[in-house]
């Protein structure tokens, strides 16, 4: 597929999802779903300290 997309760098994404859709309608492309692990960088890791406080904790009143 990244052979085709070379070959016509000019093609419009809507163009590419009207082929992508009739391949799949005749059954000439498959779906294949798989996981890959994947080293992620340090900055996309969350931890609490780096958290930020968006908002306060909710107080909450006892009832009588």
């Amino acid at each position: 597929m990244a052979e085709q997309l070379e070959k016509y760098p000019t093609a419009k994404v809507v163009d590419i999802e009207n082929a992508l859709d009739e391949a799949a309608q005749q059954h000439l492309v498959e779906v294949k779903q798989q996981l890959v692990s994947v080293e992620a960088p340090e900055w996309l890791h969350i931890n609490e300290l780096r958290t930020p406080v968006i908002a306060p904790r909710p107080q909450f009143e006892p009832l009588d």
